[in-house]
């Protein structure tokens, strides 16, 4: 993942200074931490903090201009069928990554161009000529953003501990009651609110657009749109559909320039995401999963035995109590707001397993929310 971050504003050159961006900047160079870009102006500015996975040259960091000079861009996340649509812009491309094509993209067809896009992104481009700032989050709001607006003063990052380093908003915060209320009803703070009244997460397919006439957002995709109404009843063709979905979805997020692996729990969900990934590699799979010293809760036996019969290269750690007490700190940096998942613990620490070994890995995240296969959804209603 990288880390994406900026403000724009109509009429007050003192909201944003030089050393508070490259500061907003700085805070998210755990999300990307290969390279580090910026571009200031008085009443605009944009950071990022860049993980390399498409093309590893500098030509691919960000911010990046498009080749008229007239737009620049930063962006987290991936574009899957990027190639496909640099096919269509017919244009000789600098570097081999998707941040050149979203870029040139936006170029050629303006906020359309969002409608081509399949992957999971959050993307601000600013256009110099009409003095216009851009935003964009992916249809189901994979990627975070964040943004401050109070009708002149404009701000946005990936995370929401990047806008307190803008001294403007940190002083006018204000604790969100109401946020509070849901927090502790569900566990965590739903889109789009925040710990704060007055700061927002941006909500999953829409646009923003922040210009001298204020702020507005227009929604390019929403799901009861999508949903097919005639539901399919032959089991055969319902299993043919959903393995063409799983094979073209686990295909897609494998084209990478650096090691990738998978989590693997012993679930179905992520069990299934690593079969594919193994049967679509041409070397062995990295997997990686975390076990409990408590066998009560230990079901690393599981991810041993899927891991075995698929013939990866399987790693394993197994957490204590004291591991898991010792990491909790550190967490309160990364979430910036109450949440109440237990789970992040040995996620957190799996993560940094795999960092040793590969740079990307697929997991199989969402594969309950999809079936419905979790009641507290229901039961938070």
């Amino acid at each position: 993942m990288c880390g994406i971050t900026g403000f724009y504003t109509r009429n007050n050159p003192d909201f944003v200074s030089r050393e508070e961006l490259d500061q907003m900047t700085a805070c998210l160079v755990h999300r990307g931490p290969d390279a580090k870009g910026s571009f200031y102006t008085e009443l605009v500015g944009l950071g990022h903090q860049r993980l390399s996975i498409l093309d590893l040259s500098n030509d691919a960091n960000q911010p990046m201009e498009s080749h008229s000079m007239r737009y620049i861009c930063v962006y987290n996340g991936e574009v899957y069928n990027f190639r496909e649509i640099a096919k269509d812009l017919n244009i000789e491309l600098k570097t081999s990554c998707d941040t050149e094509v979203i870029v040139e993209a936006f170029a050629e067809w303006g906020v359309t161009f969002i409608n081509k896009l399949n992957g999971m992104f959050s993307i601000c481009i600013y256009d110099k000529q009409e003095q216009t700032l851009y935003l964009f989050r992916d249809r189901i709001g994979i990627k975070p953003m964040f943004y401050y607006w109070d009708g002149n003063n404009f701000a946005f990052s990936s995370e929401l501990k990047s806008l307190l380093n803008i001294s403007y908003i940190r002083e006018r915060r204000q604790l969100n009651n109401s946020a509070i209320n849901e927090f502790l009803h569900l566990g965590y703070i739903p889109e789009p609110d925040t710990i704060y009244s007055n700061i927002r997460k941006f909500p999953n397919g829409q646009t923003g657009i922040v210009s001298e006439n204020g702020f507005r957002m227009e929604s390019y995709w929403d799901i009861e749109g999508t949903i097919r109404r005639n539901v399919i009843t032959d089991i055969s063709e319902a299993k043919e559909r959903l393995n063409t979905l799983i094979t073209s979805s686990v295909s897609m997020r494998l084209v990478s320039d650096v090691p990738f692996g998978t989590f693997l729990s012993g679930g179905i969900d992520s069990s299934l995401v690593t079969a594919v990934a193994a049967r679509q590699h041409n070397q062995k799979l990295n997997t990686f999963s975390i076990g409990f010293a408590d066998s009560k809760h230990d079901e690393s036996k599981y991810a041993a035995k899927v891991a075995e019969y698929l013939g990866t290269n399987h790693h394993e750690y197994i957490v204590t109590e004291n591991d898991a007490r010792d990491i909790i700190v550190d967490m309160l940096d990364f979430y910036d707001e109450p949440y109440a998942d237990s789970s992040a613990i040995p996620t957190m620490m799996l993560s940094k397993l795999a960092k040793q070994t590969v740079s990307m890995v697929l997991s199989g995240d969402g594969g309950d929310e999809l079936f419905h296969g979790y009641g507290a959804y229901r039961w938070a209603k």
